[in-house]
């Protein structure tokens, strides 16, 4: 084999990033994730460097779903995605002390999203485009899904609970 020519370069490409705030049960989000985390293989095994329910742990929960249609709702009004979508995947997340999220993406999603369900220092950092998200209860972030992203680890004795979630394109399948 022979290399003929190799670029490595930037390139400029369009990006959303969108803060938000609901109204929702949080104490009723914490409890299901203090379930989901109790048997979670997932535990200190994935980016997130903490305790996290299944990748699918909200999917089939009717209270999820009716936070969900909120955002969904924006999605559509702010015209992020023009081709059908669905939810793919939402799972609920604990970081405590000295716990933390690793730096990563979301790729393959279409977009990507977090709602957080307490007030808490461990910000979020978006360093591409030189942004930190503080999380508050009941506030979301939407993001496009190739933004990396990650937590500096948690320094205090308090708990930072969220769900993030992923949306993705229906195949011709229609799921």
């Amino acid at each position: 084999m022979e290399i003929q020519k190799e670029i490595r370069s930037k390139i400029e490409r369009d990006y959303f990033f969108i803060e938000g705030i609901l109204d929702l049960d949080t104490e009723y989000f914490i409890n299901k994730i203090e379930e989901g985390i109790k048997d979670s293989s997932l535990n200190h095994k994935t980016n997130v460097n903490g305790k996290m329910t299944s990748w699918s742990y909200f999917l089939e929960d009717k209270n999820f779903f009716s936070v969900l249609l909120k955002i969904i709702d924006c999605i559509e009004e702010l015209k992020l995605v023009t081709e059908n979508f669905s939810i793919a995947d939402a799972w609920g997340l604990k970081e405590g002390f000295g716990e933390h999220t690793k730096y990563h993406d979301h790729l393959p999603a279409i977009i990507s999203g977090s709602i957080y369900l307490n007030d808490h220092p461990q910000k979020l950092y978006f360093p591409e485009i030189k942004k930190e998200f503080i999380p508050q209860r009941g506030k979301f972030v939407l993001f496009s899904p190739f933004l990396k992203h990650y937590t500096k680890r948690n320094i205090t004795d308090e708990n930072k609970y969220a769900i993030a979630f992923n949306f993705k394109y229906n195949n011709i399948y229609g799921n």
